[in-house]
């Protein structure tokens, strides 16, 4: 049973129906009201300064919305962008490209940075195999902690180039409400707080000894502390440094986005997939086979309930996304297990117990 009027399924967590088969996702949710561009120019504006080498700083991936943020302040804004770009060693070959060819498109600068002696690879490596010991769907996230503490790497290039505000693509689609209603934050939860919040989920962690592990434990420290702009040692280090996201100003809008990318900058995403969402890095297929093994669902379930409730697509549409893109991918799941020096991978096919606390 799917919800009769977005597209949530019924093993979705903390999920109830109406006697019309609405759910009470549905019935809380409020539709996104945008700051509007004239606020975000009069922003934007603050930060220009004709004697600096750069106004604002932007993350690149190489995915489809950081490649279209670099896009839209350059070309429609005028703004003199750093490109910052981390290494992340489980980047797809497609998102390296893009890259390169929005950096050379746009004519812009990018500064690099990658982790040392190989320390994603191997917290990768330690919280799956703690996650396999004692599946969790509310513990899956935990997996992507590797890459939080590039935020820290961001803001210092930020300071050190003496720029003062960095724009990400982020949007109100991708927060996902079923994650946080697994360690007890309120769906609806302001997200500055919703971040400070995610401590609750200490206690579902110390259930399974498996995330007591030294490199696990100092990882998840450093991501609480300085993995999110809301993050308490961004706030504290870097206050002169604004973060702006700039789809909470303007529409996100899935079919300009793609069409410009492709157009201006020569993006594509792999033809091997289906979705053009998040594709850039390979972690997102391991996510995703984690999602079906203990919830049977996964997050673009969530992120297309979202954009029927904006009136983005149509129940129909939606519904068809999910039948075409909710397949798992396991020979990138297994390229993803290589690159990160897995022995074995038996636990592919093994059945998962699931564990909803």
């Amino acid at each position: 049973m799917r919800c009769s009027k977005c597209v949530l399924p019924e093993n979705t967590p903390n999920i109830v129906f109406d006697e019309n088969g609405v759910c009470n996702y549905c019935h809380t949710y409020q539709k996104f009201e945008y700051k509007g561009e004239s606020a975000l120019l009069k922003t934007l504006d603050s930060f220009r300064r004709p004697d600096s080498r750069y106004d604002c700083a932007v993350g690149l991936s190489g995915g489809r919305d950081s490649s279209y943020i670099l896009l839209k302040l350059v070309r429609d804004y005028g703004m003199k962008v750093l490109a910052v770009n981390y290494e992340n060693p489980f980047t797809v070959p497609q998102a390296k490209a893009n890259i390169e060819n929005a950096i050379r498109a746009l004519n812009v600068d990018i500064v690099r940075f990658q982790d040392k002696n190989n320390r994603h690879k191997r917290i990768f490596r330690d919280t799956v195999n703690a996650w396999f010991q004692k599946p969790s769907p509310a513990l899956i996230p935990i997996v992507c902690i590797g890459c939080k503490p590039a935020w820290l790497e961001i803001y210092r290039i930020a300071k050190k180039y003496d720029i003062h505000c960095i724009v990400s693509g982020g949007h109100p689609f991708e927060v996902i409400s079923f994650k946080r209603e697994m360690v007890g934050i309120s769906r609806d939860e302001n997200p500055g707080r919703a971040f400070l919040k995610y401590i609750y989920s200490l206690r579902k962690i110390l259930q399974n000894p498996a995330y007591l592990k030294p490199s696990i434990v100092l990882t998840l420290m450093k991501s609480y502390l300085f993995g999110n702009p809301h993050s308490i040692g961004i706030r504290l280090f870097w206050p002169t440094i604004t973060w702006i996201e700039l789809f909470n100003y303007v529409e996100w809008n899935e079919q300009e986005i793609i069409s410009r990318i492709k157009s201006e900058l020569d993006w594509e995403s792999p033809p091997q997939l289906k979705s053009t969402w998040r594709f850039d890095c390979r972690v997102k297929h391991l996510v995703d086979f984690m999602y079906m093994e203990t919830l049977g669902m996964t997050d673009k379930d969530e992120f297309y309930a979202k954009m029927v409730r904006e009136g983005l697509l149509t129940r129909e549409e939606a519904l068809h996304r999910l039948q075409d893109e909710s397949r798992l991918y396991f020979d990138e799941i297994q390229l993803l297990l290589d690159q990160a020096g897995f022995q074995n991978t038996s636990f592919l096919n093994e059945p998962s117990s699931v564990s909803v606390a």
